[in-house]
């Protein structure tokens, strides 16, 4: 089953999501607790607090919304689609030399979204031996694009470099 849910920009790595799927779970129960006590008319002194979503979780509930009715059966649904679409999604993992920021990771998951899947998940990563660039892993293939990697192929030109600059 190919996942027709289109994740927020912000859900970058399986981690993300995961912390999506546990928003929409928690506000499931808020709204189907609260959609019962409305159904028989409880008069409680002390009602619960809508929980406080994430962007992410807001604009995933809305855009669900748009096309699936509220429901115990359509939060169930939309629970199950984040699922196989975290079971699905091809990912990858980025190590940078420190750690990203926030415009760096969105440039990079919406590169990856436009040019490999846009369900693609990204975990990043970061270490500073590699001292510049990046190291790019998906599966068993390895991408090294780093400073450290081509400082260490060329140094016997590393001192003349130096001498020069």
């Amino acid at each position: 089953m190919k996942p027709k849910l289109r994740i927020d920009e912000n859900i970058a790595s399986q981690q993300d999501l995961k912390a999506l799927i546990l928003e929409v779970h928690e506000y499931a129960r808020w709204y189907m607790h609260n959609a019962i006590k409305k159904r028989v008319h409880a008069k409680s002194k002390k009602r619960a607090a809508e929980p406080v979503l994430s962007p992410a979780a807001t604009a995933t509930i809305h855009s669900w919304n748009a096309e699936h009715p509220l429901s115990q059966k359509s939060f169930d649904e939309l629970t199950r689609t984040l699922e196989a679409y975290a079971a699905e999604a091809p990912e990858l993992s980025i190590t940078l030399a420190a750690p990203p920021t926030s415009g760096v990771k969105r440039v990079l998951v919406g590169w990856c979204r436009d040019n490999i899947s846009p369900h693609t998940l990204v975990n990043f990563q970061f270490n500073t031996n590699l001292l510049g660039g990046m190291v790019v892993r998906s599966g068993s293939h390895v991408y090294d694009w780093s400073f450290r990697r081509h400082i260490l192929e060329n140094l016997d030109k590393f001192p003349e470099a130096l001498r020069n600059a």
